[in-house]
């Protein structure tokens, strides 16, 4: 009796101890009294300085219940507070997660020990069976995904008043030039072929703009779209442009120069310039000077019969055939036509460059050599609707100015001299031409520069703010922070004693960072728009860069460059509720 009752004492103290073992090892491992577990999967986000951390929060009826704090190592991989490994990122709580909404990952300050989360939620994500996939967009969080965030920026130094190290400051912002454009006498071009205009910067012609002119005289793009009030926009500041050119381009043009065909042209003064075709870098001539003789006569069929069917541009008041036209020697671009309108049709009578010499064809004349002056017998081949011979009586002469190329079989808009053709015409009578001025096309242009935002972005909650950078020689310098992309941001450590645009920016003149020298030439750097927690971890960039752009090498300045959205590679995850 005494044996069992000893043996069975030796039993419930061996078990007593095992139960007891049991118990320490739960306290060790952390899961006594563990009522729900988050497992976290993160990309993108960086370790947190200063004693800030991360927080996790299940959201249950509306209500945060914390899931734990946590860091990031310089892997990425999650770490407790003392820096240890959380293992697969598993977190346990002492709360049941039944019922969970949502979860949400907030920055905490240092210290931190307040049971709700702070303002500065980076991640969330609703909770779908027991999985939720973390984002920035969530309304937890940013509440925006920011793939429309978009930018543009200029380099230039406002601040320092002197116009010199243009390309040591960055300025977010656009320096939009409305170039507006009125012409008289432009006719549209057929066939693909275009206007263009250009402005002349520093001796360079940059281009303002492709169009085409309607058939009731307004402008259009090259897809037929309307030119409003004839107005381009050009993203750069034109304070510096001298002139204003206008060209025919050909169909298909990707030509970043003008083609030879210049029609129009003016000095650009105080933002404005009247545009015609006297200009040096157009025609050069205003054709005031011109002047012109025609006789009716068929000197190419041999048999003195049906002389009123051909026109020469020549005099023959002295009775030996003289030169007919006085024309100043165009450009290159540019060919005389002379044309003979016929029961209203106009005929050419062949293209010239020298009218003291024969022009280039003669389609319709007969087999008998003609004079060497421009002109032609309209005696075989006649176009559809015409019959030739034929009498031009009662019709017109006409010196036109064609494009080379050129856009359609029929006369260009520019037609320095007409004569209309007497209905009692005499062959071989020498007969005078009028000047037509109306003819010559004009124009105005009107530069208007002004800065414009550079940055879309859309608002932040509370918690956040973004912030400027210029990323110079590898090192990351503030340009400043900021709320409002229409106002000046929050500080300007390194800018001149001028103000600057209501923008945000900064000039890199003064006070450099250790390591740096200013001014500098921000050529080849990087600028980029973060969104950063404030309080702030650290003086450098946070993970969330939705908007970055490289300046080309030897930059210019005043000129608008665009930032590169890369939204597409944000922070984001999965949390796992068990």
């Amino acid at each position: 009796m005494n044996s069992r009752i000893l043996q069975h004492g030796v039993l419930m103290m061996a078990l007593g101890t095992l139960l007891i073992g049991c118990d320490s090892d739960d306290e060790n491992n952390g899961n006594s009294g563990a009522m729900g577990q988050l497992q976290l999967s993160l990309s993108g986000l960086e370790p947190l300085g200063g004693g800030m951390h991360y927080e996790g929060w299940a959201i249950i009826r509306g209500q945060p219940v914390t899931t734990g704090k946590f860091n990031l190592d310089a892997t990425g991989g999650l770490v407790n507070l003392d820096g240890q490994p959380l293992e697969n990122g598993v977190f346990e709580t002492a709360e049941e997660l039944g019922g969970v909404e949502a979860v949400v990952i907030s920055i905490e300050p240092a210290g931190d020990s307040d049971p709700a989360p702070a303002d500065t939620k980076v991640l969330g994500g609703a909770v779908y069976g027991s999985t939720a996939q973390l984002s920035v967009a969530h309304a937890a969080a940013l509440g925006d995904n920011y793939s429309g965030a978009a930018g543009d920026y200029v380099l230039a130094t406002p601040t320092n008043g002197a116009g010199s190290d243009e390309t040591s400051g960055v300025w977010f912002l656009d320096l939009a030039t409305t170039i507006t454009v009125d012409f008289v006498g432009l006719e549209p071009l057929m066939n693909g072929m275009h206007y263009e205009g250009w402005v002349i910067v520093d001796g360079m012609p940059l281009s303002t703009g492709k169009f085409n002119v309607s058939q009731g005289g307004g402008l259009e793009d090259l897809d037929g779209q309307p030119i409003p009030n004839g107005e381009f926009v050009i993203h750069r500041a034109l304070d510096a442009a001298t002139a204003f050119v206008l060209s025919i381009e050909p169909a298909g043009d990707t030509d970043p120069l003008p083609a030879a065909t210049k029609l129009l042209g003016g000095d650009i003064s105080d933002g404005m310039a009247t545009l015609d075709v006297s200009h040096g870098a157009a025609l050069g001539d205003d054709f005031s000077m011109v002047a012109g003789d025609y006789i009716l006569a068929t000197p190419t069929d041999g048999a003195n019969t049906s002389e009123t069917s051909g026109l020469w541009f020549l005099d023959l008041s002295s009775g030996t055939p003289d030169t007919g036209l006085e024309l100043p020697l165009l450009p290159e671009g540019w060919v005389y036509e002379g044309w003979a309108v016929i029961d209203g049709t106009p005929v050419t009578t062949g293209r010239f460059t020298d009218p003291m010499a024969a022009d280039f064809s003669a389609p319709y004349s007969g087999s008998e050599p003609g004079p060497p002056f421009p002109g032609e017998d309209f005696l075989v081949d006649a176009p559809v609707g015409l019959t030739f011979p034929t009498t031009l009586a009662g019709g017109a002469a006409v010196i036109s100015i064609e494009p080379q190329p050129d856009d359609s079989p029929l006369p260009y808009t520019l037609k320095p001299l007409v004569g209309m053709i007497p209905g009692d015409v005499v062959d071989h009578v020498t007969y005078a031409m009028e000047q037509n001025p109306g003819s010559l096309v004009t124009g105005t242009v009107t530069l208007n520069t002004v800065p414009m935002a550079g940055l879309e972005l859309p608002p932040l909650p509370a918690g956040w703010v973004y912030e400027g950078w210029a990323v110079i020689d590898g090192t990351p310098v503030t340009t400043g922070r900021f709320t409002d992309v229409t106002a000046l941001d929050s500080s300007a450590p390194h800018s001149g004693s001028m103000p600057g645009p209501p923008f945000p920016g900064e000039d890199f003149l003064v006070n450099a960072p250790m390591g740096l020298s200013f001014p500098t030439d921000l050529s080849g750097a990087a600028f980029v728009i973060s969104i950063e927690p404030e309080p702030d971890d650290s003086a450098a960039p946070f993970s969330l860069k939705p908007l970055i752009g490289t300046a080309p090498m030897q930059a210019l300045d005043h000129a608008t460059f665009m930032l590169e959205n890369e939204s597409a590679g944000f922070p984001g995850g999965t949390a796992t509720v068990n």
